[in-house]
This record gives C-alpha cells, structure tokens and sequence, in this order.
C-alpha cells in the first residue's frame, strides 16, 4: 500500500488495517461521548436530594431539565457550524472545556434558577462535543469499519449514564449531591490534554488549506505507518466537489410524507426518552425509595438500552426494522404503563420493570438512524440524518418540561408513567405508518449505514 505514491486522500482514509493513531483517536473519543452521557444525565442524579436539600417543589423541575437540553440544542447548531470554519479539534477542545468549567459551576449553585443558567451553558459545551466526535471518528474509521466504530463510540453515551448513576448513588450520600457534578466537571477537563495529543485534526478541513498541508503529511504517516515523507506528500488532494443539498430535495422524488413520518418518530422517541430519563429518579423517591435506589432507576433504564439496541439491531438486520422497532415501541408502551400501574410495588419488581422499558424503548431509540441510512440516498443522506437529529432535539426539551407541567397540573406518580406510554404508542404506529410510505432503500452503500445507531 505505501508505495502508491499517487493515492487519493480518501483512499489512503479508508483502506488497511486501523493503525494504532486511529484506535487512540477513537478511544479518546469514546471517553468524551462517555462523560456527555454522564454528566448530561447528571441532573437526574442529584434531583431527589436537590428537593430535599432546597425544598424545590416537583413541577420546578421541568424547567431545570429542560434548560441544559435546550443548551444542547443551541450548542449542537451553533458550535458545529463554527467547526466548520475552524476545525474540528478546537471545538471539541473548546465544547469539553466548556461542558467540564460549567458543570463544576453546578456545584456552587445556590438556587434553582442560577442551577438551571449554569446547566444551559454546560449544555452548549455537552451539544457541541457529539457532532465533533462523530466527524472524527467517521472520518479517521476505514470505511468496512466505519458503521462499527460509530456505533461503538456512541455507546459510549449510556454506558457514561449508566456508570455515572452507579457513581453517583454512592457519592450523594457520602458527600452530597455537590460531588456528583464535581466529578462530573473534573473528568472532562482531566481529558483535554489527551483530546489535544490523540484527537487529530480533520484531514479533509486541513486538505482544504493548502498552508496545512506538511501538518496533514504528518497525521497521513500516522495512519499509515509505511509511508515516507515523500509518499505522504505525493498523495492527491482531490478539488472540493461537495455541495450542500437543500431541506428542500427531503421532500422531493416521493420523500415529504416519509421525512415528516422520520421527523415525527424521532421527535416523539425523544420527548419519550428524556421524560422517562429526568423524571424516573425523582417519580421513585415519592414512592419512599432512598436516593441510591431511585438513581438505580435510571441506570436499569440505559442497561435495558444498551443490551436491547444490540438485540434489536441483530432482529432488524435479519427480519427489516419496521417489525422490529414498532414491536419494540408498543411492547415498550406496555411496560411503561405497567410501572404506572404497579409503581407501589416492591424495588426489585418496579427496576425489573423499568429494565425492560429501556430495552424496548431505549433499544429501539438507539436503532432509529439506521433508517435514515437505508432510505436517503447517499447524496443526501447527511442532510437527512442532520435535519432528523435536529428536530429529534427538540423533542429532548419538551419531554421533561411537559414532565413539570403535568405534575402541576396534578398527575400522580403512576399518572405520569401511565402518559409517558402514550408516546410510544404513538412511536410504534408511526413506524408501521413508515412501513407502508418508505421510497425504494439506497442500495450499495446504504449497507455501509445500517449499523449506525440514533443518539441520546
């Protein structure tokens, strides 16, 4: 391979083995979804203990939820434009940062409003820290496994969620509720200088500056440890053909009723998933659970996701996502409405329940990208994906605010689980719905994006 001295770039991403620079690169970013999972979870964590320490009451909430997602949404538009101009590298060392100083700042809070400031600016660094990684990794993954390392980088995520909650239920009671966003601001800050030595550059952003070029040389010879200086600096640079497609072609060709039904579902499955995410620890505690055990709530919900959106994606791969996924939603709406109506049972019995509505739910949530993958043709599957994901966003805020207002409007605890079904109802007619208005599947490389899994 190293005595092709005239390769394209793309060629040289995308053939061998993955060298050791690449897997470092990605392990780093792993870490990095990992901590936004924790520490965009994290106010989850500390809320029973928040309302007892502040005497906050219930409906309050809502809006402290939503504030830190809706910074994720700003921080998710705004920061991945600016990568754009400036590199993929510095936003990611700049969203870490200021995810990591904002989240540290949650623990001088001293009302539920300055709380609620705080976590909208930690939610900018936390939304603008997932577009990055994702450009990283799919660009620096060779293409035969590039469904794989994006799907693994991104269980990252839950797996943050899941550890964070474990670590949280032991340091709330023995140091507060303050050490849960300590950690969580350390973490990311303690990781910069491994970003900032592991993580490269973007090498289609440097290939566009010609001034950059001796530094892209040097991260080619890391890719590919065969090449020479002179090899690395043969290799073509090929002109920027790419433009942007408008909205506007999602809805062209026979599209508009499957983009809206997409944009629907994601929507939905979000405003579902945060819902049951920041409401679960809080909806335990009122049943008399301790803190530790109302926390584990939430750590039962990402487990039940992470095994079930493998198990899901094994059966959609196999039998077509549409039986899958809208099995998974409306088993999943059973159990929701189950926890409702059995919330005063025993912890075990009410965290096995909630186990099996993350893997229905959150399994099914997980595989939703893979959709866009298969039925946007690859010109325009990246403006799909991103308009999807962006409108998922907003779902992610409404979910637990509608939380608040409905507990000021007087639901009880086994009311709330028992509207939360609602949604994945809803979530699994859409899907029959996608059934029967899908365009023809992309063929040859859509296989390539079947693998890559939604987000949290």
């Amino acid at each position: 391979m190293a005595a092709e001295t005239h390769a394209e770039l793309g060629e040289v991403l995308d053939r061998g083995k993955l060298s050791g620079f690449q897997l470092g690169a990605m392990l780093v970013c792993f870490v990095v979804v990992a901590l936004d999972g924790f520490d965009t979870q994290s106010i989850a964590f500390v809320a029973p203990a928040l309302r007892q320490a502040w005497a906050v009451s219930p409906e309050m909430f809502g809006p402290l939820f939503g504030a830190g997602l809706l910074g994720t949404l700003v921080g998710s538009i705004a920061l991945g434009s600016l990568a754009d101009r400036l590199g993929r590298k510095p936003m990611l060392l700049v969203s870490s940062a200021l995810f990591g100083v904002m989240t540290l700042a949650c623990a001088t809070a001293n009302s539920i409003e300055q709380l609620g400031l705080f976590r909208f600016i930690a939610g900018l660094g936390l939304g603008g820290a997932i577009p990055n990684v994702l450009a990283v990794v799919s660009e620096y993954a060779p293409k035969r496994m590039r469904s794989t390392a994006i799907v693994v980088t991104f269980a990252g995520f839950p797996i943050g969620a899941m550890l964070g909650g474990m670590g949280s239920a032991r340091l709330i009671p023995l140091f507060g509720w303050e050490a849960v966003f300590v950690v969580g601001g350390a973490l990311p800050l303690l990781m910069l200088p491994l970003v900032a030595a592991f993580v490269p550059e973007s090498a289609r952003f440097l290939a566009a500056r010609p001034e950059r070029r001796a530094r892209l040389n040097r991260i080619l010879r890391k890719v590919e440890p065969g090449l020479d200086e002179q090899q690395a600096a043969a290799i073509r640079v090929p002109a920027d053909t790419h433009s942007s497609v408008p909205v506007g072609d999602l809805f062209r060709q026979g599209r508009a009723r499957w983009t809206l039904l997409l944009w629907a579902l994601t929507f939905t499955t979000l405003l579902l998933a945060y819902f049951l995410v920041n409401w679960i620890p809080l909806l335990l505690a009122d049943t008399g659970m301790d803190h530790h055990e109302a926390i584990m709530g939430v750590v039962v919900l990402n487990l039940g996701g992470i095994i079930g959106s493998v198990l899901i994606g094994r059966i959609s791969d196999r039998k077509g996502p549409f039986l899958a996924l809208a099995t998974a939603f409306l088993v999943g709406a059973v159990f929701v409405a189950m926890v409702g109506l059995l919330i005063d049972s025993p912890v075990n019995a009410l965290l096995s329940l909630i186990f099996v509505v993350g893997f229905c739910v959150f399994g099914a949530q997980l595989n939703l990208s893979a959709i866009s993958a298969i039925y946007y043709p690859l010109y325009m599957r990246s403006t799909g994906i991103g308009w999807n994901m962006g409108i998922g966003r907003f779902g992610s805020v409404v979910g637990p605010t509608i939380g608040g207002a409905l507990i000021a409007y007087g639901f009880s605890r086994g009311q709330m689980f028992l509207s939360a079904a609602l949604p994945a109802v809803l979530a699994g007619l859409i899907v029959i719905a996608m059934r029967f208005n899908a365009p023809a599947a992309d063929g040859g490389d859509a296989a390539a994006g079947v693998g890559v899994k939604g987000e949290h």
